[in-house]
């Protein structure tokens, strides 16, 4: 492969990334413009540091043993400066504070008593590494610890589940006396008690220790109290503050899920009130036990209390991307549509990749989208949904959704979806592994280029391009199944995130021939929170089989993948050339059509996607030191490799990696995000096509042929079919030497 361009190629993304560059840095100004007036008083710099304090860079601790040190570094306040701070403009710097400095010898000594390490000393160490810079160590002597001689847990024994929970107790005889481990044993088997129909429950917490043998002693004395079960549920409407009262009773007990003779669990009744919330129907819920009405020991009757919020809501949105051009949506919702079906949701969206009439005079906006081949007409949306919130008792929310629009995959493809349905059935949220199961049947045409289906499907004639282009039908079942233990849904500091996706089409689903695949996405990510600095990272893994339409493979690139790269151009692609050379073999005087890379230049480069993908991405994002409440700098490095196993395999596909830094604004309007990225590789070789003008045959059909140029194909070209003006091209495959 020829990579004497590598310059040119890197003008090129450069050159084409200014025409974005140039309308983001206005809006950039201008944004910080209305920041720094509504930060009102905030200074240059907001830094844990002030003049004459001494920084520290390195915290240490020696000797822990029965402790990790990651574990110990959140326990005291000192913290050290993100190794960041060393360049200027960048990251925090954190000094030492001697008052909480001698704090933190006494947080960790508490710390490890209460762990069973009643000898514990802790001793410090500063030494100064640079001017006004430190080394700080904790030095930490653990000492012998406490052994259990006995752990007694008792009262237990009328409890169904009673043995189970004495044989699971973490703590056995000769283990650490660790009062936090005791103490949330405890807990844990309390928990389980008023959720499994003992709502009294409560436990005494003996221990006797020691210290002079190091050893101790402890017993856990539960009093479950009585068996009890739900009793009357009473529901009562709170309409004051012009609250209304349109949602029958029968509606909300349904909602509910809670039924008299039900054993007692606060979990339940927990849930339950989520449940309602999120309906979205009510503004307020209260479920407490009924204390006004006399009842036997072993019945709890519930008051429940509601207060309906408005059961209509209208909203409408607008925005403006580098490549979705313009897009604005609006949102039409009923909370109480039908009493089994309680939720109606109509959504209209329209959008375009580029821009046309009458905005054709701001050329700085979206000046990559403008040149994509689908850029001419307008992609839409408009669907409407119904949402049950509960399915009978089962934790499910089904939901049914009818539905037609446009979709526009940049320099890819187009889909027209003429009408199509989706079935859905949710886990409630709050779910510990929410899982997903859907049914998709549309009936839609895809429209591509002719030599993305000559690539991807060999369908390299106008009847075979005809047939694949005609409206088929689409029938998929779809399941996902998510893990989430990070600290927050939308700006998460620590946690990971993980979620399996599966798709399937096949004839016993209802697709039709070249519709029939199976695809698997694997996303994961990791978020951890160190020394003021966010870092992110996230791996994606997927694998496609069978005959897929172009929507359904896999494609990567862009600001959601790998930045560096244009939108899906990481990857396969083909090329459309506007020039060829006529070659004649000397021996055979046979002829082939050969595109000329060293002077003809490529119309487009059309990304075709895979059927296998790996990304990659790891972020560093940090406070500015310049409006730190507002701004935050990030630095990161994407990888990823898209290929296609019929032609390739992972070691042939080594993945592109693109460094770049980036901003992030907090504003007013919603979260901001700018990146740029540096891109040093040469383009992707691909097979190079020729698209012959449109013609006609001798009875007046359509006539337009393709020709793979591809230098070195070696397809030679012969006479025109019967009643085409076009040559024939010998069938074969075309060979991705052009790039």
């Amino acid at each position: 492969m020829r990579r004497g361009g590598a310059g040119a190629l890197r003008r090129r993304v450069w050159s084409a990334t200014a025409g974005v560059v140039a309308p983001l840095a206005r809006l950039v100004v201008l944004t910080l413009g209305l920041l720094v007036l509504a930060a009102g008083r905030a200074t240059a710099q907001d830094l844990a540091c002030e003049a004459g304090d001494r920084e520290v860079q390195t915290l240490r601790f020696a000797g822990n043993r029965a402790f990790p040190t990651t574990l110990l570094a959140q326990i005291v306040a000192t913290t050290p400066s993100s190794a960041l701070s060393r360049l200027r403009f960048l990251g925090t710097r954190r000094c030492l504070d001697p008052e909480a400095f001698q704090q933190d010898v006494l947080r960790l000594q508490a710390y490890y008593r209460r762990r069973g390490y009643p000898r514990v000393a802790v001793d410090t160490v500063v030494r100064t590494v640079a001017p006004r810079t430190v080394e700080v160590t904790f030095r930490i002597a653990e000492g012998t610890p406490l052994r259990l001689d006995s752990v007694r847990v008792v009262g237990l024994d009328s409890v169904r589940e009673g043995a189970a929970l004495v044989r699971n107790f973490p703590l056995r005889a000769g283990s650490v006396y660790d009062r936090v481990v005791l103490e949330g044993a405890r807990d844990s088997i309390l928990a389980r008690l008023r959720d499994t129909g003992y709502p009294a429950a409560d436990a005494l917490l003996d221990a006797d220790v020691d210290s002079t043998r190091t050893h101790a002693w402890a017993r856990v004395r539960f009093l479950p109290g009585t068996f009890t079960r739900l009793g009357d549920i009473t529901i009562v409407r709170d309409t004051l503050a012009g609250a209304q009262a349109e949602i029958p009773e029968r509606v909300i007990r349904r909602t509910l899920g809670l039924r008299p003779g039900d054993p007692f669990s606060a979990r339940d009744i927990v849930e339950a009130q989520r449940t309602l919330y999120q309906t979205e129907a009510y503004r307020r819920v209260d479920i407490r036990v009924d204390t006004t009405r006399a009842a036997p020991d072993s019945i709890a009757n519930l008051l429940v209390t509601v207060a309906e919020g408005r059961l209509h809501a209208a909203r409408v949105s607008t925005g403006w991307a580098t490549l979705d051009c313009f897009r604005t949506q609006g949102d039409l919702t009923s909370y109480y549509f039908l009493p089994r079906a309680q939720r109606l949701e109509l959504t209209g969206r329209v959008s375009r990749i580029g821009i046309g009439a009458p905005l054709d005079g701001f050329r700085d906006l979206c000046s990559q989208a403008r040149q994509d081949i689908y850029s001419d007409r307008l992609n839409y949306y408009a669907g409407a949904t119904v949402r049950q919130p509960t399915f009978f008792r089962l934790r499910r929310v089904p939901s049914l959704t009818l539905f037609t629009s446009r979709v526009s995959e940049f320099n890819a493809f187009r889909r027209t979806t003429v009408v199509g349905g989706l079935f859905t059935l949710a886990a409630r949220p709050g779910t510990r592994f929410p899982t997903t199961a859907t049914y998709q049947l549309e009936r839609g045409r895809t429209e591509a280029n002719a030599a993305i289906f000559c690539a991807l499907f060999f369908a390299c004639q106008p009847e075979q391009r005809a047939a694949l282009s005609r409206v088929l039908t689409l029938g998929a079942l779809g399941y996902s199944v998510a893990r989430n233990r990070a600290d927050d849904p939308l700006n998460p500091t620590r946690g990971t995130v993980q979620r399996l996706t599966l798709r399937h089409a096949s004839r016993w689903t209802g697709s039709d021939a070249t519709q029939r695949f199976t695809r698997a996405l694997v996303d994961a990510s990791w978020y951890r929170t160190v020394g003021g600095t966010l870092l992110t990272a996230r791996l994606q893994g997927g694998a496609l089989f069978g005959d897929a339409p172009p929507q359904e493979r896999l494609f990567a690139g862009g600001p959601t993948t790998v930045r560096g790269f244009r939108q899906n151009e990481l990857g396969p692609v083909v090329y459309v050339v506007s020039a060829f050379d006529t070659l004649v073999n000397p021996l055979t005087r046979e002829a082939s059509y050969l595109a000329d890379p060293s002077r003809v230049q490529p119309d487009r480069a059309l990304p075709t996607g895979g059927n296998a993908l790996v990304v990659a991405n790891l972020e560093a994002q940090f406070r500015s030191p310049i409006l730190p409440d507002l701004l935050s700098l990030a630095a990161f490095a994407d990888a990823g490799s898209v290929w296609d196993r019929r032609v390739a395999t992972v070691a042939g596909r080594a993945p592109r990696v693109t460094p770049g830094a980036g901003i992030r604004i907090r504003s007013p309007f919603g979260p901001i995000r700018i990146d740029l990225a540096y891109n040093g590789y040469d383009q992707a070789e691909g097979a190079a096509y020729y698209i012959s003008e449109a013609g006609r045959t001798a009875d007046g059909r359509p006539d337009q042929a393709l020709y793979c140029v591809s230098p070195g194909n070696g397809l030679v070209i012969g006479p025109p079919a019967p009643g085409s003006a076009f040559p024939t091209q010998q069938a074969g495959t075309c060979r991705a030497t052009y790039f």
